[in-house]
């Protein structure tokens, strides 16, 4: 490594600190196709590496959040019930399941989240049952450990399912995640999926930046934070797909 890889990575914290913020995730879904695109980390690394940073930048959302008064703890604690066993889970399956698949996996979730979001410009509520919650909070849980990630892209859509506001979807989120990946974090170091120096240097970026995210997004109209949440995902998971599928 050298200095301006050091910078890369720094830059790279940065960006996925102010989407963090805006958007209600840790922001390991979003660093592990920026580490693959930009860096080329293997998969399984890539997957890993942002996991622990991924503690550091919710924190940070929680904290900005919760000031605003943005986030539904009781919502947050229903999904963490059964979210934890799925992540431990989850975590597990990726030592039986190829970085390559999970790539693909990934690229995917990402693209039903943008479509499921931009298909209309406000997700109509409905009333769904109280055991709901359980089972979407194992189905998040599951799929944030196998593609090491915290959920975040998963529970704000479920939120606007259920009938949140935008902004409160991105705060809650943020708590489910921050509570919600400690069981992914300890069993990905366990399998030395982490790289330290890279977590460090991602962190170094993501601290303030997810400050700063945050303050932007409650600023925002949730029509709007909504939109550009949806159009993001969808430009970033179809040239994420198209990278991975030039690399086969």
């Amino acid at each position: 490594m050298n200095i301006v890889l050091y910078l890369g990575y720094i830059c790279t914290g940065i960006v996925i600190g102010l989407l963090s913020g805006m958007f209600g995730f840790g922001g390991s879904s979003i660093s592990t196709p920026m580490l693959r695109i930009i860096f080329n980390v293997p998969p399984l690394i890539a997957l890993g590496s942002p996991l622990p940073m991924t503690l550091i930048s919710s924190s940070v959302g929680v904290w900005k959040y919760g000031k605003e008064k943005l986030i539904e703890w009781k919502t947050t604690w229903k999904i963490l019930i059964t979210m934890i066993p799925g992540t431990v889970l989850g975590a597990f399956m990726t030592a039986v399941i190829s970085g390559k698949i999970l790539m693909f996996l990934t690229a995917a979730f990402l693209l039903y989240v943008s479509i499921r979001l931009l298909i209309k410009e406000e997700i109509e509520a409905r009333r769904w049952p109280q055991y709901s919650f359980y089972i979407a909070g194992f189905l998040i849980g599951f799929l944030s450990g196998l593609l090491a990630n915290g959920g975040g892209f998963l529970v704000v859509p479920v939120l606007l399912i259920l009938g949140m506001n935008m902004k409160k979807a991105v705060g809650t989120s943020l708590a489910i995640v921050l509570l919600g990946v400690l069981p992914a974090v300890l069993i990905h170091w366990y399998l030395e999926h982490v790289d330290p120096l890279i977590t460090l240097l991602l962190s170094l970026g993501v601290l303030p930046a997810t400050y700063l995210g945050a303050r932007i997004a409650i600023k925002t109209s949730s029509r709007n934070l909504q939109r550009y949440y949806g159009i993001f995902l969808a430009l970033f998971s179809v040239y994420f797909l198209i990278f991975e599928l030039s690399t086969v």
